[in-house]
């Protein structure tokens, strides 16, 4: 075995979603032993086999870069999309174990291992807007509440800011807003240059195109001051923001003891107007608020939430974790 590991496990960490997979195996110590790849999935969109798929190559990429095997993995995290209510973890979980051949199997939505990698504390929410969106409490140290699917349509993530666009989209051809470049950008986008049908397609779920897509024409638009993509970037910080608000007083937590952590490939975006809508409509209400972009990638979270089972030895193996994570690359890359 590599790595230094001659009597050790190996410990598989996950992290699955609608745009990568990516698999990192550790030792008991925390020492990083491979990283590897794979296409995102959702069990819920397309399918149990093609998510499962694409957590096994992921782990056979990080298994050969460690020249280790599968037999060798005695424990497996997974933060995994849309494992959202307690059948679907269930489902996910007997998968694993019967892929990986591994009965210590650990599965959670992976909103819950973006907040891990952002802050140990106690007392804590996550806002984690990749393709789509959702949100981890931790309040008293235990996991309180994951969103799941009430989170509208609008807020979920680069969806969200694609639906977010066809409406704007749609005010504007119906004459009752004022004229946006966001028009012939999604006709161009997509190739349907009759806004009626590009319409019916997005309604029908028929486009030719996935809807996330769409964020980053928003983005480009607004970067060259775009009413309406700075106006769809506006609501939707400010929509989001709400999740923490009203978490705040759900779980009837100290604002000045909870940690705001903002995750997910959206708000790496490097315009301003997402993180300081978020941060002015959250500290409006609640000005003692800490909020921090997470600064590791979400499968460190899984990696120590995995190693929190080593008992005595978890805060060495937490540090020498980070260490190599940091070492290696694995934190998120933003300009704020």
């Amino acid at each position: 075995m590599g790595g230094g590991m001659e009597e050790e496990m190996a410990i598989l960490a996950l992290d699955q979603g609608q745009t990568k997979t990516n698999a990192l195996l550790l030792a008991e110590n925390g020492e990083i032993l491979g990283i590897g790849m794979a296409g995102g999935a959702s069990h819920y969109k397309d399918g149990l086999a093609k998510a499962s798929a694409m957590m096994q190559e992921a782990a056979d990429n990080a298994l050969s870069l460690a020249g280790l095997q599968r037999t060798d993995i005695t424990q497996v995290c997974g933060g995994i999309a849309a494992a959202n209510w307690p059948e679907e973890v269930t489902m996910l979980q007997e998968e694993i174990k019967n892929v990986f051949q591994v009965e210590n199997v650990t599965v959670l939505n992976d909103c819950v291992i973006a907040l891990r990698a952002g802050t140990d504390s106690d007392d804590a929410i996550v806002l984690c807007t990749g393709s789509g969106m959702n949100s981890a409490v931790f309040a008293g140290g235990k996991l309180k509440l994951v969103y799941n699917n009430y989170i509208d349509l609008y807020d979920q993530g680069s969806e969200g800011l694609g639906a977010r666009a066809f409406q704007a989209v749609f005010e504007s051809h119906m004459c009752y807003k004022k004229p946006t470049t966001l028009e012939k950008r999604l006709m161009d986008h997509f190739g349907i240059q009759d806004m009626d049908q590009l319409m019916l397609a997005f309604y029908k779920n028929h486009l030719p195109r996935p809807l996330k897509d769409v964020a980053e024409i928003v983005f480009e638009e607004a970067a060259h001051n775009e009413p309406a993509a700075l106006e769809i970037i506006y609501s939707f910080g400010k929509s989001i923001s709400q999740y923490v608000i009203g978490a705040v007083k759900r779980f009837e937590v100290d604002p000045a003891d909870f940690k705001v952590i903002l995750s997910g490939g959206v708000f790496k975006n490097p315009n301003p107007l997402l993180y300081e809508t978020v941060c002015s409509q959250i500290h409006r209400v609640y000005a003692n608020i800490r909020i921090e972009q997470s600064f590791y990638e979400p499968i460190i979270g899984a990696a120590l939430m995995a190693l929190d089972e080593m008992g005595p030895k978890k805060d060495e193996a937490h540090e020498k974790c980070k260490k190599d994570a940091l070492e290696r690359g694995l934190v998120r890359r933003t300009c704020f």
